[in-house]
């Protein structure tokens, strides 16, 4: 079982991928550092069966779908993306490499009928966005970063990356994705985050005084 993965995954990092590179300005307010600082709201869940491991995209849309783990990593078109890192607490990692899916081949595949999307963990955690911010060549559901397959710490095994948002937005532990037809708040949005989370316009916090110490913290160094 072992040597399986660790084939599929040698085969997922050596297959060759589309490549993107989304460079900007640093937005307003941002410090670089070297190294991400890592945030976790729930405890990182357990290794999952990655045989059974699924994707879904449900909701309003005409067709569920489900795609397997494997299948995301060896099959479905690829996509290595350059792009930088942006947290809302206001520090930026630079040229960060993830390699993924787009999250277009998959939200096409499930022809949605609504214009915003939850994104779920298997941890539980859910962020909202516009079905329009899935849609741009850049949003990518990654299973890789920086030449290895993604840590757990960065959201082993599949994470959403929005480099046109902050962070929070890219969910990591990746399980689902809901389309709905009316908007609705994720975890840090229902706790006074911005609704949409644009760095460039400094979109950190809606109006009101936002709940911030419900995050564990670690520096991976």
């Amino acid at each position: 079982m072992i040597k399986a993965i660790d084939e599929i995954f040698k085969t997922a990092l050596s297959r060759p991928c589309d490549k993107l590179v989304y460079k900007r300005e640093l937005p307003p307010n941002q410090k670089i550092i070297p190294r991400f600082i890592i945030y976790d709201v729930y405890d990182p869940p357990k290794d999952p069966d990655l045989f059974n491991y699924r994707l879904r995209v449900t909701g309003v849309v005409e067709n569920n779908i489900e795609i397997p783990y494997v299948d995301l990593l060896t099959k479905a078109p690829c996509m290595d993306l350059v792009a930088d890192f942006h947290c809302v607490t206001g520090w930026s990692v630079l040229n960060v490499t993830w390699r993924g899916v787009p999250t277009r081949y998959v939200i096409d595949m499930a022809k949605p009928k609504g214009n915003y999307v939850m994104a779920v963990g298997i941890d539980g955690y859910t962020t909202n966005l516009p079905l329009s911010t899935l849609l741009e060549k850049t949003t990518i559901i990654a299973y890789a970063m920086n030449g290895k397959i993604l840590p757990r710490e960065h959201g082993f095994p599949l994470r959403l990356v929005v480099p046109s948002r902050y962070g929070w937005k890219s969910a990591k532990y990746l399980s689902e994705l809901i389309v709905m037809d009316s908007n609705e708040a994720g975890y840090w949005e229902l706790l006074g985050y911005h609704d949409n989370g644009d760095p460039w316009l400094e979109e950190r916090f809606s109006e009101g005084n936002p709940v911030t110490m419900r995050r564990r913290v670690r520096v991976v160094r």
